[in-house]
């Protein structure tokens, strides 16, 4: 016999189930997340197929031009509203200039600024894609929740966005 006392086996298979079910909690986080990144990367596939064949657009055109206020932005402000870098960010403003859907102006009190607006091509191009986003992530993401849901996952992710990490 291993000299263990009926006291000791209890407290080893106690620490065993709580190491256990501590993995089991864990990896049921981790399979959240997965299936959050599985769900995004579908959303994105098809916004990408339906911005390319509709509209001519990429992901971050369609970000960029969505998040042109009508009155325009300055470009440093238009770097905090979409997911690039400032120098792909005017790369992109370049390319988006060339194909006539933005123009770019320096304010007379300002120099140092650059602002960006859309023109009216970009204007009605922005507004078919925003349509097109609506459709694309009612169709692949919200009509496949209840209301329910669509509240609970608002909730929890609007929390979510709030929060800043440490």
């Amino acid at each position: 016999m291993s000299g263990e006392t009926a006291g000791e086996a209890d407290d080893r298979r106690s620490r065993s189930s709580a190491r256990m079910a501590e993995r089991d909690a864990r990896r049921a986080k981790v399979d959240v997340w997965r299936s959050v990144m599985e769900v995004h990367a579908r959303v994105l596939g098809e916004l990408e197929r339906e911005f390319t064949t509709r509209h001519g657009l990429s992901i971050s055109d369609f970000d960029t031009l969505s998040n042109i206020p009508t009155g325009g932005v300055r470009l440093r402000e238009l770097t905090d509203r979409v997911v690039l870098s400032q120098s792909a960010l005017s790369r992109l403003v370049d390319r988006l200039e060339r194909r006539g859907l933005v123009e770019r102006s320096v304010p007379p009190d300002d120099s140092r600024a650059v602002y960006v607006r859309l023109t009216s091509q970009g204007r009605r191009l922005a507004l078919a894609a925003i349509r097109t986003n609506a459709d694309v992530v009612e169709r692949v993401f919200a009509d496949r929740l209840s209301e329910p849901e669509l509240r609970a996952l608002g909730t929890v992710f609007g929390r979510l966005r709030a929060e800043r990490p440490d």
